[in-house]
């Protein structure tokens, strides 16, 4: 049901936002899906009988939770405040859709059909350039980055590699002239693409690509620096940086560790000493993160400046193996007001919202001893 869920000591007040008869979740958190005034944000909602478009997207106004339908895709992204989703209109025949979540105006967008042809969605802030990632080939395991330029047309591999399976590409959100890329040593893939091995004894890093040249700059996380990258990074807002936790679990697919802060160059700078989290998220400021972990159940909030990290509340979600949608993904808006999580707690996923306090941020933020 719609409305107020709980309420807890710290002030931090949860909302359902979302109840329908097929799954919604939200969109996976290294950003926040809103706008820059934050007067709401977008979600997912499955369309289980249509496998060409299988995700209708909907945006949701904070606080009287009304929706509006955007349209359906397969893929989605945000660059420079704006929406972006991939549609197909029949079988070899796709378009890029823009959404300005401010004023509500839909375009289309030229890109290149190789471009939308495969992989994920992802745009540097002034729309030039698209990156994307898929295999070449399993015998011999190859995958490739590829870029679009979208002012000349001109689609080539990037970068190749042995083990960039799940590449989780994120432009600088800057210039966008800067390309992150999760590298996944020692994973094994057989010949017929099955996976046996997603991340190997060598452990994950990270790297980066310049744009539009492809030049490699690795990042000092993962052995021999550090753990394992534990597959959960994003940018630092504009500031060129790159937050990430690390894995700690010998399990990869369910790791969780510290946090931490990282330039080429390095070194790794660490976060919230004795403290453990997963996935992770940032606003283009930079300034604040979110994140959430399964265990300890909770989702929290800190302060890279001041590194103070604070507790907003449990997710009550149920992190079930292979199902990424049970898992919270939290994400704080850009005005810092709310927070955005995926629970199963009623059974089914849904779209959960918890309102935080001004004085929990001020507190994180105060650069005075508390």
């Amino acid at each position: 049901m719609i409305g107020i869920v709980e309420r807890f000591p710290n002030g931090v007040v949860v909302h359902q936002a979302t109840d329908e008869a097929t799954p919604a979740c939200n969109i996976y958190c290294e950003f926040p899906w809103c706008p820059p005034d934050s007067r709401g944000f977008v979600f997912q909602r499955l369309r289980p009988d249509d496998a060409a478009n299988p995700w209708d997207f909907v945006a949701c106004e904070f606080g009287t939770w009304e929706q509006r339908l955007l349209g359906s895709g397969n893929a989605c992204t945000m660059a420079g405040g704006r929406f972006y989703y991939r549609h197909e209109l029949a079988p070899g025949r796709r378009e890029l859709r823009r959404v300005d979540l401010a004023s509500g105006v839909e375009e289309t967008l030229a890109a290149p059909p190789e471009a939308l042809a495969r992989g994920g969605l992802c745009l540097s802030a002034d729309e030039r350039y698209m990156a994307w990632s898929y295999p070449v080939s399993f015998a011999p395991q190859r995958f490739a980055v590829a870029l679009a330029d979208r002012h000349t047309g001109d689609c080539r591999i990037l970068h190749e590699d042995p083990w960039t399976c799940n590449t989780h590409l994120q432009f600088e959100r800057g210039r966008g002239r800067q390309l992150l890329v999760q590298h996944n040593r020692g994973c094994v893939f057989d010949a017929n693409g099955r996976r046996q091995v997603l991340c190997g004894k060598e452990g994950c890093t990270l790297f980066i690509l310049s744009i539009p040249d492809g030049q490699l700059t690795p990042l000092p996380v993962g052995p021999p620096f550090t753990a394992s990258c534990s597959g959960h990074e994003t940018w630092l807002g504009t500031s060129g940086a790159v937050l990430l936790t690390l894995n700690l679990q010998e399990d990869y697919d369910q790791g969780k560790g510290p946090i931490g802060v990282v330039r080429p160059g390095g070194p790794f700078r660490l976060l919230a000493a004795g403290r453990e989290m997963n996935h992770i998220g940032t606003a283009d400021d930079g300034s604040l993160y979110c994140a959430d972990a399964c265990s300890p159940d909770e989702i929290l909030i800190g302060a890279v400046a001041t590194d103070r990290v604070a507790t907003v509340c449990p997710a009550r979600s149920s992190y079930r193996r292979g199902r990424p949608d049970a898992h919270p993904h939290a994400y704080l808006s850009p005005d810092a007001r709310w927070v955005v999580f995926n629970s199963d707690r009623g059974g089914s996923v849904q779209v959960y919202v918890a309102a935080v306090p001004p004085a929990m941020v001020q507190a994180l933020l105060e650069t005075t001893a508390p």
